[in-house]
């Protein structure tokens, strides 16, 4: 009898010691969280810098209890810089890694991606990685009416000006349905082209890059963007890289005059190359003479 009473003490002791190591194995560490807890990405995500000037990505886990670092990598546009972790409060379910940026160093209307993942993933819940697309979108507007007169052609037009921001004192222009109709446009096999250009508002340097003018197979141009495309680096139309290097062509071919808005006149003087060849780049008309066109 006092054996089986002390075998019973001895069951009845075992599993107490067995349920209180259970119940201690699953509590969330003091401080950093649980050692099985899980933390994830919800969800890829789109800003508006327009609308939104802050991008704060959320983190989220399952539990609430304790402080939770959580380390993360990014790749991407490096105009943003993404922090290498953020810390999940006690009693919180979410924190936000706020990314930054110089806002002076973005171009309008030019879609960024960033793609963050989160480090030591085990979560069977959410993303591991969150791909994240940045916007500053603008829209054109009237800038105000007037007339152009083309170079070669001598066609004289009205017609209303739209522009948009597109960078730092750089608009992107355009004149709404200039070539092709008086071809015949579509119906004659020419497709009906706006006249596009930017304008740095600064130093009042225009640009224009090479775009069908709605006849032939030709093309209109200014020579520092036709230099670029032709046997130049071929930057990118409207980028910073692009702009310089018309500014430098045009300092070294002084014989050429750089396309220019006259605020006395308020005169824009556009493309000085017009049935530009889009293969070679050889100019058949209007060489160096100006389309010009002027506001009201």
């Amino acid at each position: 009898m006092k054996l089986f009473g002390k075998l019973f003490i001895s069951a009845i002791a075992a599993t107490a010691v067995l349920a209180l190591s259970s119940c201690t194995g699953n509590q969330e560490e003091p401080g950093g969280g649980s050692s099985t807890e899980s933390f994830f990405f919800q969800q890829n995500l789109s800003y508006n810098l327009l609308t939104n000037p802050e991008i704060n990505v959320p983190v989220v886990r399952l539990g609430k209890s304790g402080d939770l670092t959580v380390n993360v990598s990014s790749t991407g546009d490096s105009e943003f810089t993404v922090p290498s972790s953020v810390t999940i409060k006690d009693g919180d379910r979410t924190a936000y890694l706020a990314v930054t940026y110089n806002k002076e160093s973005l171009q309008f209307n030019k879609l960024y991606n960033l793609s963050i993942k989160i480090s030591g993933f085990t979560s069977m819940y959410g993303y591991e990685n969150a791909d994240i697309t940045i916007e500053w979108p603008t829209s054109f507007f009237s800038y105000g009416t007037g007339g152009i007169e083309e170079g070669w052609w001598g066609e004289f037009e009205e017609k209303e000006l739209f522009v948009r921001d597109y960078a730092n004192n750089i608009y992107q222009c355009y004149l709404p349905e200039c070539w092709g109709h008086d071809s015949g446009g579509k119906e004659a096999g020419y497709p009906v082209q706006d006249y596009v250009f930017y304008w740095n508002t600064a130093t009042n340097f225009l640009y224009i890059p090479l775009q069908e003018m709605g006849c032939e197979d030709w093309c209109i141009a200014d020579k520092g963007s036709i230099a670029c495309k032709f046997g130049g680096p071929d930057y990118a139309e409207g980028s910073s890289d692009w702009m310089d290097y018309i500014d430098n062509f045009y300092k070294q071919h002084t014989e050429f005059v750089h396309p220019y808005y006259d605020p006395s006149n308020k005169t824009f003087y556009l493309s000085n190359s017009a049935a530009v060849s889009p293969a070679t780049g050889a100019v058949v008309y209007g060489d160096a003479v100006f389309d010009k066109y002027t506001l009201d």
